[in-house]
């Protein structure tokens, strides 16, 4: 049996797989503040996992961990999060291996989730494609010949830092004009309150009395065709085509597969890529890619954290001692 834990800013979730990982239980929990809570509150999840299916802890094999931001995936520290401002050069593989007793696998969180989403019968035919993960940020993941790249420390393709403008909005990464300062979830509802004076008769202007301004409730608008709702989507979605032109131009992806809360709005942003990638992409690289939205989404990075997990164990290629 497996593990796989998906740490969030505001929820971990978890699952417990076969050698094949199939789900067999799942669970979630909040995110607590500190790293020691954190760290117990993923054992806690597990055990409660396996006591739920009658499963003593000295028959799970592994334990897959997919975190937000720098990780060292060699020696499982968090270097870096932004979800989890507690963690620097965070040794979490051990601290979760000590509560444990069991073998643990730190990778990204995009990764994982590009492991999950290569389970999918839609996308399991692909060899060369590229994961896209629209929420708060961008992060992105990739399968390249038939492998996912991590990179040489587990840390790669942060798409949501590729630069689209020199001199533009301030990142918290400490760059500017990063692509998820203008692509992102966070982004939508920057440029929505930014235009909503200017929009006097937005239905978003009447809902923001009695709710917080939310990207799904931009999209939401958008589908009744409020004016701010669709150009803000438009507008978003005009920048992440020039982030997808840079990958397809330099990856010449089979596909891009979109996760995240905001690729359930991808019925009104497939359309403004598709058409930045027809006018920009090179000739010979942009014909044949196709655009995908991630079905089933709930448990996706923590079952690809399992089956990160299950490779590690099947290569080898980690301490089982």
């Amino acid at each position: 049996m497996f593990a796989g834990i998906d740490i969030g800013g505001t929820g971990i979730k978890g699952v417990i797989t076969d050698a094949n990982a199939k789900i067999i239980t799942s669970s979630e929990t909040p995110t607590p503040a500190t790293a020691q809570d954190i760290d117990f509150a993923i054992a806690g999840l597990i055990e409660c996992m396996l006591k739920r299916c009658n499963i003593k802890p000295n028959k799970l094999r592994a334990i897959g961990i997919g975190a937000a931001g720098s990780i060292d995936n060699r020696n499982g520290i968090a270097i870096h999060s932004p979800n989890i401002p507690a963690w620097k050069n965070y040794p979490l593989a051990e601290k979760i291996r000590s509560l444990t007793g069991t073998p643990v696998v730190l990778e990204n969180d995009a990764t994982v989730a590009t492991a999950g989403a290569w389970l999918q019968e839609n996308i399991i035919k692909y060899s060369n494609w590229i994961m896209i993960t629209l929420g708060t940020g961008i992060g992105g993941g990739a399968v390249i010949d038939n492998r996912i790249y991590t990179g040489q420390s587990g840390s790669s393709l942060e798409v949501g830092h590729i630069t689209i403008d020199i001199n533009g909005r301030e990142c918290p990464c400490g760059n500017r004009g990063c692509l998820e300062r203008y692509a992102s979830a966070t982004a939508l509802v920057e440029t929505v309150k930014k235009d909503l004076k200017s929009f006097p008769a937005s239905s978003l202007n009447n809902r923001i009395k009695y709710e917080k301004l939310t990207s799904r409730m931009i999209y939401e608008e958008a589908l009744k065709k409020d004016a701010l709702a669709l150009r803000s989507i438009n507008e978003i979605s005009t920048y992440l085509g020039f982030g997808i032109v840079n990958i397809v131009n330099i990856l010449n992806p089979q596909a891009v597969v979109f996760g995240g809360g905001l690729s359930q709005a991808y019925k009104l942003i497939f359309p403004v890529v598709k058409e930045v990638i027809k006018k920009h992409a090179m000739t010979g690289m942009k014909e044949k890619v196709k655009l995908i939205p991630l079905r089933n989404q709930s448990r996706t990075s923590a079952m690809g954290a399992a089956k990160m997990a299950i490779e590690r164990i099947n290569r080898n290629s980690i301490n089982t001692k």
